[in-house]
């Protein structure tokens, strides 16, 4: 990406799904044996107006609000083709329905036809157990809303404890 010194960029962390703006506010050019070297420094939004080397930013980096929206955007689909897809396999596998589908689900969510199509290879990954009709969790952390604005943090592991 090119910088200009005042220009507004901005972050999209790959920490947190904020997006941060930052303004190049400096440019430095160094000349060694190996060449020329450019590096640009952001002022970041905060009270001190922290200085950080861009490079240093963890993220994608947009020059307009336009391209993050679309950034997102495909993001948000991407999750939610991911859990669509999984909630389908699930229904498929558990309560083997059979379910003809419109040729667009079966393109964007790898869908059977038919039943019979269903029992054809391809239905679920091949590096995967047949039996294991969901993708493996990175964290069994998740929240849950509990009603009023507050977020319970629980365990997978626990869930049998929970009785309703």
């Amino acid at each position: 990406m090119k910088y200009k010194v005042g220009q507004v960029f901005y972050l999209v962390g790959s920490e947190t799904a904020r997006v941060i703006p930052f303004r190049v506010v400096e440019e430095i050019t160094r000349t060694t044996l190996e060449g020329i070297e450019k590096s640009f420094i952001a002022e970041m939004p905060d009270k001190g107006k922290t200085k950080v080397d861009v490079v240093k930013l963890k993220g994608a980096i947009f020059g307009n609000i336009k391209q993050v929206r679309m950034h997102m955007l495909a993001n948000a689909e991407q999750a939610i083709d991911k859990m669509l897809t999984s909630a389908m396999k699930i229904s498929e596998h558990v309560y083997s329905t059979s379910v003809a589908y419109s040729s667009e689900m079966r393109d964007n969510y790898g869908l059977a036809e038919t039943e019979a199509d269903a029992e054809a290879p391809g239905l679920l990954d091949s590096e995967e157990d047949e039996n294991d009709v969901q993708e493996a969790l990175k964290s069994d952390i998740i929240k849950v809303d509990i009603g009023n604005g507050l977020m319970a943090t629980m365990n997978t592991a626990n869930l049998d404890k929970v009785r309703v």
